[in-house]
């Protein structure tokens, strides 16, 4: 009898829960057959199975964290005695609970912390990697297989069936990063073809509603909350915070974004323009290792990104090696991971710089807490017309505002003065 585990999934990663199991009791699998996909604080990951035979009992039930390592399901013979399952019970008390034990106590109705999305849906891995190829959602695919699983097929038929529809390159990029089935927006352009605001609209419309008064209750704590609660009071109680921040005229950014042959975002521009200033001062590429200081080889950049259970921050790594364009890719590529739920820890582990960037809600100006080990986080604000003052006359201009939290163990306020000045004129100056 072979005893399927739980596996360890990176230092960081200490407890997970199951999200859905891809076979059941009874299902003959082949060893390195997708057996069941689990969710650690970071993503969701299908694991295979560890042997060939039946899969004779189920350990664990979804929705149960237990530490990694844990047994939870056996495969063996269809005629091979099952062991004694006491020996299992203390991670398996929910698959061998007596249904008629203490009842759940009633609550009220909330609002659940992930929608339903495709990140239930079983889709195989062979579909997944075709989804990448062809830079499309797979998890919107309709699926043929077994109890609708997504097979490589059903990816191929979706992305043709987007590749179909009439839409402007910006609508398709906001579409990949968002989730949107291009085949179901309603385009508003002329004829028929899907822009921008259609895309956004969709989005907005698919995403939960916050909760309402008659919502309210206790929402328990997903791994991924409980981690982020912990590590964001370790580094602000810990690291000695303060706040620097510049305004910087994007005039001169805006015009060689728009004259390149492909558009990076605007978080690209400042990610890139990071780099570069980070080149120049190594300090602040730091860590703190309590009797020294780590200055970080490679400049490996963090973003962050939000999900409806919480904040992720991929990482890009060697960016100082990266091109615009190879940010952008980059960007794109690790968000619709998370998004997915399928970073892996090596996609967000291992910074020494991270970017939040809260612009496109419409915010001016904020701080954040220092994504540890680094030392310094950059907040970054929304770009807005503003009058200012050039050359003794009032124009109004775009502007920015970026505020740099520091860790002052490591980075000093002089330090971080210096540091900001180069990047507000790097970006001022768009010498990408």
């Amino acid at each position: 009898m072979h005893e399927v585990k739980l596996p360890q999934m990176g230092q960081s990663v200490e407890e997970a829960s199951i999200v859905q199991w891809l076979k059941k009791e009874g299902d003959r699998v082949q060893r390195g057959d997708p057996l069941v996909s689990i969710q650690t604080d970071k993503a969701e990951i299908e694991c295979e199975s560890p042997a060939s035979g039946v899969l004779r009992k189920i350990l664990l039930e979804p929705d149960v964290s237990v530490p990694v390592m844990t047994v939870i399901a056996l495969v063996g013979e269809a005629d091979e005695p099952l062991p004694d399952l006491a020996q299992y019970r203390s991670g398996a008390s929910v698959a061998e609970a007596p249904q008629e034990s203490a009842p759940t106590p009633a609550v009220a109705p909330v609002v659940a912390e992930t929608p339903v999305t495709s990140d239930r849906v079983s889709v195989s891995p062979r579909a997944r990697k075709k989804a990448e190829a062809l830079h499309v959602d797979p998890s919107l695919a309709k699926g043929t297989g077994a109890g609708g699983r997504i097979m490589e097929e059903d990816v191929i038929a979706y992305a043709a069936s987007v590749g179909s529809v009439k839409a402007t390159p910006t609508a398709r990029r906001l579409a990949e990063v968002e989730g949107v089935d291009l085949a179901r927006v309603h385009g508003s352009g002329p004829g028929g073809k899907v822009m921008k605001e259609d895309v956004a609209a969709a989005a907005g419309s698919a995403r939960p509603s916050a909760p309402s008064v008659a919502a309210a209750g206790k929402v328990p704590l997903s791994p991924m909350r409980r981690i982020i609660a912990q590590r964001m009071c370790d580094s602000k109680f810990s690291a000695p915070h303060y706040y620097v921040t510049v305004e910087v005229d994007m005039a001169a950014a805006a015009k060689f974004r728009a004259s390149a042959p492909v558009k990076p975002s605007y978080n690209d521009i400042v990610m890139r323009a990071t780099a570069l200033a980070l080149s120049e001062f190594p300090l602040v590429n730091a860590r703190w290792c309590g009797d020294a200081i780590e200055v970080v080889s490679g400049v490996h950049l963090g973003f962050a990104v939000a999900l409806p259970a919480g904040l992720i921050v991929p990482v890009v790594r060697d960016v100082q090696n990266l091109s615009l364009q190879g940010i952008s890719q980059a960007c794109r590529d690790l968000t619709e991971k998370a998004r997915n739920g399928k970073l892996m820890p090596d996609d967000y582990t291992g910074s020494s710089f991270t970017i939040s960037n809260l612009g496109g809600f419409g915010v001016d100006q904020f701080t954040a807490i220092i994504n540890q080990p680094d030392s310094a986080i950059l907040a970054v604000g929304q770009i807005k017309d503003r009058p200012v003052v050039v050359d003794g006359g009032i124009h109004i201009r775009p502007i920015m505002k970026l505020t740099l939290s520091s860790d002052h163990r490591v980075i000093d306020g002089a330090l971080a003065a210096q540091f900001m000045g180069r990047l507000k004129q790097i970006l001022e100056e768009a010498r990408l």
